[in-house]
């Protein structure tokens, strides 16, 4: 019976970290090939090397997700899980501020960072870490 529970939290952890290999990896063909389109799309001004520097972070978390979906460690899971989860929520935050600072429909990174950075990777992570934490699966 435990085992069921254990497979079913991993299911889950597989599936939110593929849906951030997924976020992060659009993040760096974006901010990596075509870092001009923050200046462009987003109240933030042009910072090309800024923009190439955060695809290199994305670079490592797409890493440690490959390795514990490779591995299908859960802990290393529950670990990326948990770090994927509070920077969704400290960018998602970042960007909602910065679109009501200065809201326009043109600002489409910050709209996108709202939904897909806070509401979709924030609010995911965050009911699987209760979940789990619920069933005493995590940490």
């Amino acid at each position: 019976m435990k085992q069921t529970k254990t497979n079913i939290t991993i299911k889950h952890y597989k599936f939110y970290l593929m849906f951030m290999l997924i976020a992060c990896g659009g993040a760096f063909i974006w901010q990596f090939f075509l870092p001009n389109l923050s200046g462009q799309f987003s109240s933030w001004e042009n910072s090309i090397n800024w923009q190439r520097e955060i695809a290199l972070w994305n670079i490592g978390i797409i890493a440690a997700i490959i390795v514990a979906l490779i591995k299908e460690n859960i802990d290393y899971m529950k670990i990326l899980t948990f770090q994927s989860t509070v920077l969704c929520w400290l960018l998602g935050l970042n960007h909602l501020i910065s679109l009501l600072q200065n809201f326009s429909l043109t600002h489409i990174i910050h709209i996108m960072g709202v939904f897909e950075v806070l509401l979709l990777g924030g609010i995911w992570g965050a009911i699987l870490l209760y979940k789990s934490k619920r069933t005493k699966n995590i940490f």
